[in-house]
């Protein structure tokens, strides 16, 4: 009797962990969903962080390739700059205004340059002058001097702008 009653409450446990089983593994299955869930979240707030850190070390360090490359002087009509960190490029680049007069008179020259600023590399440059002319009558005549973007001639500031757009978006 004492075997019959031993083998009842085994087969009595068998029963009640055998019908936990597929409950079991259905919680399991969810708490691994939930926790890869979890760990994209951690990645992805790390490349957000990580993004940010490289974003704002290419700010600090164009302002430092700026101010050590260029100079403003009397002659200087705009000088400014803007920096990109180009995430899919893993590059800083830095785009380059300076306008300034050519002379007594109202003439100027517009000077483009875009950057790479750890690997000193100019991969672009735009130079357009504008020569104002007072006498007979007012009129200014624009003649782009130089458009060349890596191996790529360009012949507007447009195009130039087109050739730069890639490597200042992401």
């Amino acid at each position: 009797m004492k075997s019959f009653v031993l083998a009842g409450a085994v087969g009595l446990i068998l029963l009640i962990v055998g019908c936990d089983v597929p409950d079991r593994v259905s919680r399991l299955e969810k708490e691994n969903q939930e926790t890869k869930a979890e760990i994209e979240k951690i990645r992805t707030a790390r490349s957000a962080t990580a993004d940010y850190d490289l974003q704002a070390k290419c700010s600090k360090d164009a302002k430092t390739f700026f101010t050590e490359g260029w100079t403003r002087d009397k002659d200087t009509v705009l000088l400014d700059y803007s920096n990109h960190y180009n995430k899919a490029q893993n590059k800083c680049f830095i785009y380059v205004e300076y306008h300034f007069h050519t002379g007594t008179d109202a003439s100027w020259i517009n000077d483009i340059s875009l950057w790479d600023v750890y690997e000193n590399v100019k991969y672009g440059f735009f130079f357009e002058t504008h020569t104002v002319f007072l006498k007979p009558e007012y009129h200014v005549e624009n003649e782009v001097g130089t458009c060349e973007f890596l191996d790529k001639k360009c012949k507007t500031i447009n195009e130039f702008n087109g050739f730069m757009q890639p490597y200042l978006n992401n």
